[in-house]
């Protein structure tokens, strides 16, 4: 099977499990977050600001190379994994230590205990890296879809079992943890790959410089990406810290399918792509032109209908969260584009410019929100609107000249999509008041949806035709 086969293959499969999995996550995220309160968020937002920062740098970036690198041997393989495993008990060691200090640092004592349970997602995620890169490097994710979405399923009801017996915080936090489990046991199921480790250093000088690079745009990416809820947890304190990851978590929702998604198929792809054909550039410009025309339409629509959204399903000691969810959607089509960036760069053997790009958001976004935390969840949601659409720009104008195409190209694509978003946009809220009955039933929803979803494809098939047909075409074949 070529590439493209198995890129489309691997699309076909991944979105298919990947859209059930996320349908279903939906609904009983919405079922327990009606169960829980404010407080119990915010606790799990500052955990796992620490938690998924390290979770990021686990692998020490050593995981790439193991995808991208085109004749590693088994030895490389084997002191890869050694290294892994050191890495990942001196985290679990770490975390374990310092959680009193993380605790004390945010004022809520409770933290403790929490950080220390999740810190064992580290000892189960030794055994996840091998099997992983064995189907990246294949481009085999038939497999893989059923796997995560089995654990999306199972990890999604004890959750909520949890949350409905009362446990609070902690039916999330044991959640989280089961789902590292699961999937770490269904990956060696499907695709075994153990080796005996090596703890020997040597030859792994050019691998460690590539992952250091890997691994440096992670912690990167993470610094400009969470510290909205390192800041606004050290100021704002655990109830309204809740309100905004709760907000956050909504309005990223999708996108934390999607770049899940992206990270699984389109490293992989852009590697290969780069080692046998010169249309890298042509590649990200239809992946680029497919995600605007799905993320603008999706999240400016979220954002246009949050009061109702949070009204019905989330209940009345959520409204709080309204404001804050329609400004963060808003950003979120960026925040999207710029996440086929790193795989791109990445596939093309250049780390080091992706972790550039990413340091200047973590110098930029940190400051940024330093300030807006002061007018607490809608300050920490202007920040994102306001300042991140000008720092995907440049990650253009960084990245483009790299794959033989202007940032203006990239441009054209976002063109049609946004117009014809911000015409829905307008819509929706004009013709809001006129509709049948009022912002907290369903049937009011629903009417704004349509109108929404008609006027989208309307001014699309008026006016940006071909835009639309190209992205229709790129999905079929």
């Amino acid at each position: 099977m070529d590439i493209k086969a198995k890129v489309l293959s691997g699309l076909r499969w991944t979105i298919s499990a990947r859209f059930a999995s996320q349908l279903f996550s939906w609904m009983v995220t919405i079922i327990v977050i009606r169960l829980l309160n404010p407080e119990d968020y915010g606790l799990l937002a500052m955990a796992t600001v620490f938690i998924s920062f390290l979770i990021l740098l686990n692998t020490l970036g050593l995981d790439a190379p193991l995808v991208q690198k085109k004749d590693l041997t088994e030895d490389e393989r084997r002191r890869i994994f050694g290294v892994i495993i050191l890495a990942n008990l001196a985290i679990f060691v770490g975390l374990f230590l310092t959680a009193p200090f993380i605790a004390q640092f945010f004022d809520e004592q409770q933290l403790t205990a929490i950080i220390r349970v999740l810190s064992l997602s580290f000892l189960i995620d030794i055994f996840l890296l091998l099997p992983l890169a064995k189907l990246d490097r294949e481009i085999a994710f038939k497999h893989r879809s059923i796997i995560e979405f089995v654990t999306a399923v199972i990890s999604s009801l004890a959750t909520l079992a949890l949350a409905y017996y009362g446990f609070g915080v902690w039916s999330l936090v044991y959640g989280s943890l089961l789902s590292h489990l699961l999937r770490t046991i269904g990956m060696n199921l499907i695709a075994p790959s153990w080796c005996k480790p090596d703890f020997s250093l040597t030859g792994l000088k050019q691998l460690f410089l590539f992952g250091s690079y890997v691994t440096m745009e992670r912690g990167l990416w993470h610094i400009h990406s969470e510290s909205d809820k390192l800041i606004g947890g050290r100021f704002m304190g655990a109830d309204l810290l809740g309100y905004f990851a709760v907000a956050s978590h909504l309005a990223s929702f999708p996108i934390q399918k999607l770049s899940s998604l992206i990270q699984s198929i389109a490293f992989p792809a852009f590697s290969k792509a780069k080692q046998i054909t010169d249309k890298t550039g042509i590649y990200f410009l239809k992946a680029n032109q497919v995600a605007c025309v799905i993320t603008f339409p999706v999240f400016l629509g979220i954002s246009c209908v949050a009061p109702e959204l949070v009204k019905i399903f989330l209940g009345e000691k959520w409204v709080s969260a309204i404001i804050p969810l329609q400004i963060l959607a808003l950003v979120m089509p960026f925040r999207a584009l710029g996440n086929i960036i790193t795989p791109l760069l990445w596939g093309i053997g250049m780390p080091r410019v992706s972790a550039t790009n990413l340091l200047i958001a973590a110098i930029i976004m940190p400051i940024a929100f330093m300030v807006g935390s002061q007018w607490g969840p809608v300050g920490l949601s202007l920040c994102w609107i306001l300042v991140f659409p000008f720092i995907y720009f440049v990650y253009l104008l960084r990245t483009c000249p790299l794959i033989g195409i202007k940032a203006t190209d990239c441009l054209k694509t976002i063109t049609g999509p946004l117009i014809s978003s911000v015409t829905m946009y307008l819509c929706v809220i004009y013709i809001n008041p006129f509709l049948l009955g009022s912002s907290g039933d369903i049937l009011h929803l629903i009417q704004l949806v349509a109108v929404g979803t008609v006027t989208y494809l309307s001014v699309m098939l008026l006016f940006f035709r071909n835009d639309l047909l190209m992205t229709l075409d790129s999905l079929k074949n």
